[in-house]
This record gives C-alpha cells, sequence and structure tokens, in this order.
C-alpha cells in the first residue's frame, strides 16, 4: 500500500467540513499533492441521487458503477464529491481500483501531469492507449476491454462505463493518449535473455549463474529489494 503524508489539514467549524491536503505517488515514486474529502463531507443522499438520475437520463446507454454503498436501499449509487476523474484514472485505478476507492482523492490536471512527466506513463497512439485525456486536462477517462469503452469519473456525478463520445464532456475537439510504461519485474532468468521496457522496477529479482541478462529501456530503470546474481552471470542494462 503507497505512503500518505497529511501536509495540512483544513476545518470549517460551521459546516464540519473536513479537507485534507495529502501527498501520494506515482508508480515511478514522485510525490503528488492531492486533496482528500472525508466520508462525513459527501454529498446528501438527495444530491447523489439527483446527479445520478440527471446523468441516467442524458446518458442512458452508459453504465453507471456503484461507489459506496453507505445506503443499502440504493445499492448502485455512484454520484460522489470525493474524488474526480483525474484522481481516478491516473492514481486510484492504478493502485488498485476496489481498495483505492475507499481512499478516493480529487486531482488537478497539472497534479495528475507528473505521471507522465516522470515514467509512469508515456504518450502513445490511440490502439495503445490506457488513458484518454480531452480538451487539454479537461477530462481523464480510462480505456477498457472493449476498443469504443471508456471508463471515468463525471466530476461530482456518477462512475460511468461508457462509449468514447458518450458523456457530459462533448464536444471533444483534442484527445492525448497515455500508456503506462513502468514494468515491475520479481523473476528468475535460469537463461540468457534480452528484454525491453518502456521504463522497469526490477524487485527481488534473480539471474542464475553463467546467465547473460540484457535489459534495453526507453525511460529508465530501477533496482528495489534484493538483486542477486549467480556465479559467472553478466548483465547488459543500455537505453534503448
Amino acid at each position: 500500500m503507497k505512503t500518505k503524508y497529511i501536509i495540512s489539514m483544513l476545518l470549517s467549524v460551521m459546516g464540519l467540513t473536513v479537507m485534507g491536503q495529502y501527498s501520494v505517488q506515482t508508480p515511478w515514486g514522485t510525490s503528488v499533492n492531492v486533496t482528500y474529502v472525508a466520508p462525513q463531507d459527501e454529498l446528501d443522499l438527495t444530491s447523489r441521487l439527483h446527479w445520478d438520475s440527471i446523468r441516467e437520463q442524458q446518458h442512458p446507454d452508459a453504465d453507471f458503477q456503484p461507489t459506496w454503498s453507505a445506503y443499502l436501499q440504493y445499492p448502485n449509487l455512484s454520484s460522489t464529491n470525493r474524488f474526480n476523474c483525474h484522481g481516478y484514472a491516473w492514481h486510484m485505478y492504478w493502485f488498485g481500483e476496489d481498495y483505492e476507492l475507499d481512499e478516493p482523492y480529487n486531482m488537478t490536471y497539472s497534479e495528475a501531469e507528473n505521471y507522465f512527466d516522470d515514467p509512469s506513463f508515456k504518450a502513445c497512439i490511440q490502439a495503445e492507449a490506457d488513458i484518454w485525456v480531452f480538451n487539454g486536462g479537461t477530462h481523464s477517462a480510462v480505456a477498457t476491454d472493449q476498443p469504443s469503452e471508456l471508463k471515468s469519473k463525471w466530476d461530482i456525478g456518477p462512475l460511468a462505463v461508457h462509449d468514447f463520445d458518450d458523456h457530459p464532456y462533448t464536444p471533444i475537439v483534442t484527445t492525448v493518449f497515455y500508456k503506462k510504461c513502468l514494468e515491475e519485474v520479481t523473476a528468475t532468468y535460469f537463461s540468457d535473455i534480452a528484454l525491453n521496457y518502456c521504463a522497469v522496477r526490477f524487485s527481488n529479482t534473480t539471474v542464475s549463474s553463467y546467465v547473460d541478462l540484457e535489459v534495453e529501456y526507453e525511460e529508465g530503470i530501477q533496482i528495489t529489494g534484493t538483486f542477486s546474481t549467480g556465479t559467472g552471470a553478466t548483465l547488459y542494462f543500455h537505453p534503448d
């Protein structure tokens, strides 16, 4: 689980609003400031039902995903102000969606840029995309197994699976695509092998005796934990 550091806490006594400024880390390890909205500062039930209803009427073909089932009579309730599109697409989804929905964050697009300014993600063509960005950062969405479908959070409204052109952010003027760059490797190599990665992190990896391991990388390489080699093993690490 990622490490969180509380930087500051803002308390509004009249509204009992609790908001925290937190630092999370990209997959590569860059610190990013995000805003945490406490459960007690969630939209009230009427507001959540209102936004669910509005978006269901406007986008009847979208599949709205439940967030928290605090109200058992509304198990599919989706609208929430506790995370936004950038927080979901760039951080929550990639650090384990089911778990991270319990630790939601709001993130500005300038904060999300840390994820592709370091080797965590890299610009790519549409066919390779893991994340789509609309109109210079107006909206971020996650690619799905279906080429024509995306999954994204609609501001304080629902979390939805939807067609790429079926959402509140149309018309789309520009779209930029990003793919996950960092590859996590924990392995034992018993025979000579050449590997090529965008960016790679080796953790607790073993290279057996008299094995040649060659690693080409585009953006960067990290070694964490134990990296052990046997007698006569040879390592080649070099940029692609």
